[in-house]
């Protein structure tokens, strides 16, 4: 169980590194959006493409985590025989 919510978070704390990481990307390249489908001679991900990466992550992991301290407070309800 505890081993469970140390992966969440950890999967929580590289959505948050992975959106501010993409966020100071774009902001220093001035947020310009002209390089964003251009493949040529600068093969890279685009910032925004990693900030929304990080983004899609942490609803998805909030989630997981609400789930396990639900059914954790569930388990605990429980009388034990």
């Amino acid at each position: 169980m505890h081993l469970r919510l140390l992966l969440r978070f950890l999967l929580l704390a590289l959505g948050f590194a992975l959106s501010t990481h993409g966020m100071l990307g774009w902001q220093e390249i001035h947020f310009d959006m002209s390089r964003m489908w251009t493949w040529g001679e600068d093969i890279g991900l685009h910032p925004v493409f990693i900030m929304i990466f990080g983004l899609a992550l942490i609803p998805p992991t909030l989630w997981e985590i609400f789930i396990l301290e639900i059914s954790r407070d569930d388990d605990s309800d429980t009388p034990t025989s």
